[in-house]
């Protein structure tokens, strides 16, 4: 039945559709690139620029700077007013819908410090651990530049159960892949704090930004719940892979594994695996609050703090070593704020997938 609304569902072409599926493979390729670099890092360690990770992660770079790329010359061709997403004019002639112009540029950063990586092994040798040069920082940023422009992708679409599960999977790949670049800068800026693992506040802060940016977006309790489920098979996938494919490459090119790799999956203690439970608690938590009416700010901080304990015991439990109290009171208060900052991305990001009618306009709705 047709309502009075001051706003409708965005129509979305079909190439911003495919554009968004596309974005989420390369992502997914970069992903396991950069999990089997870190497995490598631990159990064998010497490298280059030109090992199978490295390639399968700019493999993955390149997916998605092609598939923007693309998007942006189809919507600049294409005839008629503008349609879709909301985009941007660049160098006066190109129409770059936001997702894809944010993508482009991640990708664009990806392969310079990409550059700037090969330059660095180069002079100053191989096995460097992630996150110690200024080309890792740089990458790490960059990637996580794609994964907002996946997210923000998918955000746009919302309109069938199959594009909801995509969002639910992009937020699956995004929360594990969040944690290089915010487990970086979180090293930097909060390593002054006493007794406190940085590392863990920004892992938190990660995770609290994800949940509550799915819960923002659907406002119901099962696609948190499926984010979760995502999450899930995501990180038992690259656990499974990792491992195995570190030993075949490292038999394959003869080089020996260190005496004291354990071949366990790190993909494992990368991030939680007690997530999917806190993505369920979560749910649940939105569906009462939806059920009562309450403010999103007080629910979505919330959402966020339960993050920050889940971290802060998970890493406390498995040995990591920092003082506890002070480190779960810190991963509280961050990660609840960054509760609030998912709410409020949301909320943005759900105006990219409508748009405004004139005074007075009719709306046909479901």
């Amino acid at each position: 039945m047709a309502r009075q609304v001051m706003a409708e569902r965005r129509e979305v072409p079909r190439r911003e559709v495919t554009g968004a599926w596309f974005l989420m493979s390369g992502y997914a390729v970069l992903l396991t690139g950069m999990v089997w670099d870190g497995q490598w890092h631990g159990d064998v360690g010497p490298d280059d620029f030109w090992t199978a990770p490295h390639l399968l992660l700019y493999a993955g770079t390149g997916i998605i700077g092609l598939t923007c790329l693309t998007v942006v010359l189809l919507s600049t061709w294409a005839r008629g007013p503008a349609t879709g997403t909301p985009s941007v004019t660049v160098f006066r002639t190109f129409r770059a819908p936001w997702p894809f112009l944010v993508g482009g540029l991640g990708a664009s950063g990806n392969l310079l410090y990409a550059g700037s990586d090969l330059w660095w092994h180069e002079v100053y040798g191989f096995d460097i651990a992630a996150g110690a040069t200024p080309s890792h920082l740089g990458l790490g940023l960059s990637i996580q530049v794609e994964i907002f422009a996946m997210v923000m992708a998918f955000a746009v679409l919302r309109r069938t159960r199959p594009e909801r599960w995509g969002l639910a999977l992009a937020i699956g790949l995004a929360t594990i892949g969040s944690t290089s670049a915010f487990g970086m800068v979180s090293e930097l800026v909060l390593a002054w704090l006493p007794g406190v693992a940085a590392r863990v506040l920004g892992l938190g802060a990660a995770g609290a930004l994800t949940l509550s940016l799915i819960a923002g977006l659907t406002r119901g309790w099962h696609w948190p719940a499926a984010a979760g489920l995502a999450f899930l098979g995501v990180q038992g996938g690259l656990a499974l892979f990792a491992p195995a494919a570190t030993r075949w490459y490292a038999e394959a090119i003869g080089q020996p594994m260190r005496e004291y790799a354990t071949n366990l999956p790190q993909a494992l203690i990368g991030f939680p695996v007690t997530f999917p439970l806190v993505a369920l608690a979560a749910g649940a938590v939105v569906a009462v609050a939806v059920r009562r009416g309450a403010r999103p700010f007080p629910v979505m901080a919330a959402v966020g703090a339960l993050v920050g304990v889940n971290t802060a015991l998970f890493y406390g439990a498995i040995g990591m070593e920092m003082n506890l109290a002070a480190t779960l009171a810190a991963a509280v208060v961050i990660a609840a704020g960054m509760g609030l900052l998912g709410w409020q991305c949301a909320v943005l990001l759900r105006r990219f997938g409508t748009r405004t009618l004139p005074a007075g306009a009719v709306a046909v709705t479901a």
